[in-house]
């Protein structure tokens, strides 16, 4: 898991990571707040302004080793931070995109957002989907995060679609 770049000597770069992901979830949500109308608008601001919140977490409490038998409050506050991003991003990309559609301006822009949005669903069902499949092949492998679970590859695709999506909204916004 990217969070286990923490861990280490050099774990400052991932906490400066999760701070810079929470940055540009935020700088994003500040360009878009006033464009996010209806219901679904509505939802989409507070939901991601719990991503950044639950980002800025996931930087500030270090994760334990995925090996580790003994889990600290900080692991804790910090697999509970992960576990909002993970499941819940797509959920509010969905939201902010439908919304969006619904102006002028970001309607001409359809078929990328909607593309960046089928990406960030893409990324989160590849990223459980190698866990079911390994928890399938070895039942024996352990819990959910357990090191004999094939899961590192896909978070970091995972991680990705969801910073595609960002870097996608973001420059739709500049040409607005």
């Amino acid at each position: 898991m990217i969070s286990e770049y923490e861990i280490g000597h050099l774990g400052w770069m991932m906490r400066l990571a999760f701070f810079c992901w929470g940055a540009s979830v935020l700088a994003l949500l500040i360009a878009i707040w006033p464009i996010l109308l209806q219901v679904n608008g509505a939802i989409s601001r507070w939901w991601f302004s719990l991503i950044v919140i639950t980002l800025f977490g996931a930087g500030i409490f270090k994760t334990d080793p995925i090996t580790s038998d003994t889990h600290s409050l900080v692991n804790t506050i910090h697999k509970i931070c992960g576990t909002i991003v993970i499941l819940t991003f797509p959920i509010a990309a969905s939201l902010a995109v439908s919304s969006l559609l619904h102006n002028n301006l970001w309607s001409a822009y359809q078929d990328i957002m909607i593309f960046g949005v089928g990406l960030t669903w893409i990324g989160m069902l590849v990223y459980f989907g190698t866990i079911v499949i390994s928890r399938v092949k070895d039942p024996k492998s352990g819990e959910i995060g357990g090191p004999h679970i094939l899961m590192g590859w896909p978070n970091r695709f995972n991680v990705v679609t969801y910073l595609v999506w960002i870097v996608i909204m973001a420059t739709v916004a500049s040409r607005i």
